[in-house]
């Protein structure tokens, strides 16, 4: 198999990542392989939501998405073994985000190296969190408020930032111009 190029979109909870992979889907483009987010696999399947005050609860979930991110990422290169791209909502390092105790705690407590992370992956498009009072609200997969996901979106940053091709996407009050700004960073970097 031939070398995938892959593209990761991360930010916080509400930033656009699932709709943005919506997006590109509806383009049909044969070289792309898109890799939906593993926790939202996880819930939408029926795996429970952990509780937020269950640090053992949240453990279980992190362990559960590293598998099937690991899995997801790895099926889907073999199904699509012609594709020159591989774009994802979310990577493993991501983790680190919604890790309570923090980012040091989770690359300590988990199979996650940063150096690693950051290796495997090509580029990595950081979308911003809208302003509060364009926020969405929470998703139904979803159990973030505003502030969890601005915290999210520091922590996230902070463990993608060193990546040496991390690409901010502004967040707009019309959400169809953050698409276009993300489809037109794609057509840049060769993925559309």
């Amino acid at each position: 198999m031939k070398k995938m190029t892959k593209i990761v979109l991360t930010g916080a909870p509400s930033s656009g990542k699932s709709s943005a992979l919506d997006a590109i889907a509806v383009l049909k483009h044969e070289n792309i392989v898109l890799v939906p987010e593993s926790a939202v696999v996880l819930l939408k399947g029926g795996f429970p939501a952990p509780s937020h005050d269950d640090l053992e609860q949240i453990r279980n979930f992190q362990n559960s998405i590293l598998t099937v991110q690991e899995n997801l990422e790895d099926i889907c290169i073999r199904k699509n073994p012609r594709a020159s791209h591989m774009i994802l909502d979310r990577a493993k390092l991501d983790g680190a985000a919604f890790w309570p105790p923090g980012i040091e705690d989770y690359l300590q407590n988990f199979p996650v190296r940063i150096d690693e992370e950051l290796a495997k992956y090509d580029h990595v498009l950081f979308l911003e969190l809208p302003k509060k009072e364009h926020f969405g609200g929470v998703h139904q997969s979803r159990f973030h408020n505003y502030e969890q996901s601005l915290e999210s979106e520091r922590r996230l940053e902070k463990v993608w930032g060193g990546h040496p091709s991390f690409t901010r996407i502004a967040a707009h009050q019309d959400f169809d111009k953050k698409i276009q700004s993300i489809i037109s960073t794609l057509e840049n970097l060769g993925a559309l």
